[in-house]
């Protein structure tokens, strides 16, 4: 450190400053130092000292001990994820509002720009302008689309045996014999098709070499004969990603009693607080879903498998509760502080031995489902409500009958278990009264207490 306080400190502060515009560079920084105090001499006039070991003290406690200020987002990730998921929601929107639904009218929507936009949407699998440039091409070409999406991910690539890709496309996948004939006109109407979808502008770059097709999507082949050196290096690899056939349309489920998403998440919650066991992260989803803790969770779950495989004990909840002092985003750190609350209360409010209908009753006393689902879904509030009423007529002990009713949905399925109908259902629906008849209600219940004082 200098003898002159004021030349350290005008120094220090000017080395801060180029660092945090040029970056640690300790050639360029030094060199910057040097010409600062030759400036400052030439402004202020020598003083007699030497300046090389304040350059030196500055320098190496600029370049060892100085952190670059990080930058900070203009948005936090609770506000990133939220627009996240907004975003969907606002492109139907738009399309009820401006005649029609395109990334351009949500844009006007939520106030992002059209490339934000555009790709929130296509991370959740919407991508309008792909969608109709899909529509235009043939029936098997879209099908040969989805059977591409579905092996490769946004930014994969690989080689495929065009042999294998028609027998995915054409025969489902299973192995049957098919004519020579057949083989030929196949293959060649798949390099057919190949070829329409590589210059479709759908995301996929597709070369055909002999019997295998190098494809690329998210990213182009510089040349072909890149193409060519990259199919040759795969094949020498022998590296065949396996060719995944799309998910057919699903039945929608949501016509089952059982299948109800809302009572799918309060059976498991239930099951999670009679046997005490909230690992793995996935069965925590249920939770997620019924209390809203962040709209991104992802800072959360590093500490919730810590709490699991902690050596602090079995104690899961606890130990949750203990990691978060030493969390510093404060809304993580609340929202991890709920978590382990939720998952304590589940876990301790539950005796030995419950009831069917003691285990609901708390798990609702923890989460308080029935309140939420009353304004948010009357149909699962209704279902929700039977299923309490059914609990507390049989009497059963929970883990008596657990296993049946992890099999309710089959049951129900197969006819074994009968679904109540929509009359019966309609007198569980949650009851909704106007604030004069709330009122009313109240003054009522004031009367009473009255009387019985």
């Amino acid at each position: 450190m200098s003898d002159n306080q004021e030349e350290f400190e005008a120094l220090s502060k000017a080395a801060r400053s180029f660092v945090n515009a040029q970056g640690k560079d300790a050639e360029r920084l030094r060199g910057f130092c040097e010409g600062f105090m030759r400036n400052w001499r030439e402004t202020r006039g020598p003083n007699g000292n030497d300046d090389h070991r304040l350059i030196n003290d500055v320098f190496r406690w600029t370049m060892n001990r100085y952190n670059i200020p990080r930058y900070k987002p203009k948005r936090s990730r609770e506000q990133r994820a939220r627009d996240f998921l907004a975003t969907p929601v606002a492109f139907q929107f738009s399309g009820e509002d401006f005649g029609r639904a395109s990334v351009r009218n949500t844009a006007r929507i939520t106030g992002q720009s059209k490339s934000t936009v555009a790709r929130h949407l296509a991370r959740q699998g919407i991508a309008p302008r792909r969608d109709a440039k899909i529509r235009k091409l043939s029936k098997t070409a879209q099908q040969l689309i989805r059977i591409l999406d579905a092996t490769f991910d946004s930014k994969a690539e690989g080689i495929l045996q065009l042999e294998r890709l028609a027998m995915a496309l054409w025969d489902d996948g299973s192995p049957r014999h098919v004519p020579v004939t057949t083989q030929a006109s196949r293959k060649k109407k798949l390099a057919t098709l190949l070829s329409e979808i590589s210059g479709a502008g759908v995301g996929y770059n597709i070369f055909t070499i002999g019997a295998v097709c190098g494809i690329r999507r998210g990213r182009r082949f510089p040349s072909l004969s890149e193409a060519n050196t990259w199919i040759a290096e795969a094949l020498r690899l022998g590296r065949y990603p396996a060719i995944q056939l799309p998910k057919p349309v699903a039945v929608a489920e949501h016509n089952y009693f059982w299948a109800d998403p809302i009572v799918v998440d309060v059976m498991s919650i239930i099951d999670m607080s009679v046997s005490g066991h909230f690992y793995p992260v996935k069965k925590l989803e249920a939770i997620f879903r019924m209390e809203r803790l962040l709209f991104d969770m992802t800072p959360v779950l590093p500490w919730i498998e810590r709490a699991y495989h902690s050596f602090a004990g079995d104690d899961m909840a606890g130990n949750l509760a203990d990691l978060t002092e030493k969390i510093n985003d404060p809304g993580v750190k609340k929202a991890t502080r709920r978590l382990a609350k939720i998952m304590h209360d589940l876990r301790s409010f539950i005796g030995g031995f419950p009831s069917c209908y003691d285990a609901f009753q708390m798990a609702d006393y923890v989460l308080g489902f029935m309140d939420k689902t009353a304004e948010t879904s009357p149909e699962s509030f209704a279902r929700l409500a039977y299923i309490r009423d059914w609990f507390e007529a049989s009497g059963d002990d929970y883990l008596d009958g657990r296993d049946h009713l992890l099999q309710m949905l089959e049951l129900e399925k197969a006819g074994e278990w009968q679904t109540p109908d929509a009359a019966t259902l309609a007198q569980y629906l949650p009851v909704t009264g106007s604030p004069e008849m709330e009122n009313e209600s109240l003054v009522d219940i004031y009367q009473l207490n009255q009387m019985h004082n």
